[in-house]
């Protein structure tokens, strides 16, 4: 990842922008935001093998008090707490996302679920994902890709505060909207 972000600001110090690098910028972006919100949820990389399970859902004592500290976004839903899950999915900072997945529980698409949020595809034009703009545990940063919404629409289904930040970020690049609300 290092070697993503020297690269990019050396093309960007001589002025010479280059869209293949924004594909790996995006998706570094949405590892790196992973990555903080393992960290702000306190997690370690135990609690994340294959066969974990998030420590929101296990009976026991939890620490109310670290859990009232997690940025609003982070903190685990009803769903969360009541239905064993992977805790990757705590990671995502759209609460109905969370659940829209715990809901589903296993499916055979998981994989290509995560390869898509990460993003994929040769061309922008093409590309699937979520793009993270700014604090990783901010709703309001994060956008879907219009491909990803096509391809995943369940799994984004009544996120309201990603539907309005997709589209807040759209209208920053003059693109129309990609979500209707009443």
């Amino acid at each position: 990842m290092q070697r993503i972000e020297m690269t990019a600001r050396q093309y960007y110090m001589l002025g010479s922008p280059r869209t293949d690098l924004l594909l790996h910028l995006i998706q570094y972006n949405f590892t790196r935001a992973l990555m903080e919100n393992t960290t702000v949820l306190g997690f370690t990389s135990d609690q994340l093998h294959d066969d974990a399970i998030s420590p929101f859902s296990i009976a026991g004592p939890w620490q109310y008090d670290v859990e009232s500290s997690l940025p609003p976004s982070l903190q685990p839903t009803m769903i969360q707490r009541s239905i064993p899950h992977h805790p990757w999915l705590d990671l995502l900072p759209v609460p109905r996302m969370r659940d829209n997945l715990i809901r589903a529980g296993d499916f055979e698409e998981e994989t290509q679920l995560c390869l898509d949020m990460k993003g994929s595809g040769n061309a922008l034009s093409e590309r699937t994902g979520i793009i993270v703009w700014s604090d990783p545990w901010d709703p309001a940063g994060w956008e879907v890709t219009e491909s990803f919404a096509r391809s995943w629409g369940w799994v984004i289904k009544d996120c309201l505060d990603l539907a309005h930040s997709t589209n807040r970020w759209r209208a920053v690049r003059n693109e129309r909207p990609l979500f209707y609300m009443n």
